[in-house]
């Protein structure tokens, strides 16, 4: 499947911790261009996090309120964009929702923070 910018996804995400020999299920942004998600195999994501205990960093954006419906989640997250990777499009499980195009323009600027673009 041809994913979006801006969809919100459940993915296998592999552990660090395994040596990446086992996998997670976990949400996740597609922050690769729509160009590279339809000629590519692959796909770049930011991952999601239910744990909002923390503070918010400038690289981080908190998913909450009636927004976590519209996208699909369960619960308030935080879409982590200093955690960037890619993923075979195998291992994106199915679409949740899609980010509205204000969330897109604050997750953009969360990337720039992250890459200091």
């Amino acid at each position: 499947m041809n994913w979006q910018r801006g969809d919100v996804v459940l993915c296998r995400v592999p552990m660090p911790s395994t040596q990446l020999q086992q996998f997670k299920v976990r949400p996740a942004v597609v922050v690769s261009a729509d160009f590279l998600n339809r000629a590519s195999d692959d796909v770049m994501v930011v991952p999601c996090t239910s744990n909002t205990s923390r503070p918010i960093a400038i690289t981080q954006y908190l998913i909450t309120g009636d927004e976590t419906v519209a996208v699909g989640i369960r619960v308030d997250s935080i879409v982590r964009c200093e955690s960037i990777f890619t993923l075979n499009q195998s291992m994106v499980l199915r679409r949740l929702g899609k980010l509205s195009t204000e969330t897109i323009d604050r997750i953009n600027n969360c990337l720039v923070a992250a890459l200091s673009l």
